[in-house]
């Protein structure tokens, strides 16, 4: 059975600044609990906590580290403080 939805893509059309892009995912209520939890406790915001831990993820994977993923000024917007 396929996945509902269109498989995500690498490449698209620009933003415009501000604009955002909706990544949907549907934790169970233990594991959104933790991850809240975890996020407060290093004064970040949630997608900003969770888009981190992905590129770090990401880098490993790749055995790069995560500003040969991203540049370095996109990186700073996902680790500020709220």
């Amino acid at each position: 059975m396929k996945a509902p939805g269109v498989r995500a893509k690498k490449k698209g059309t620009r933003l415009g600044r501000g604009a955002a892009v909706q990544v949907v995912c549907y934790p169970r209520p233990k594991t959104k609990a933790a991850l809240v939890e975890a996020s407060r406790k290093v004064q970040q915001a949630l997608s900003s906590f969770m888009i981190r831990a992905s590129l770090e993820k990401a880098a490993m994977l790749q055995r790069c580290e995560i500003t040969d993923l991203i540049p370095q000024a996109e990186l700073r917007q996902y680790l500020r403080e709220k």
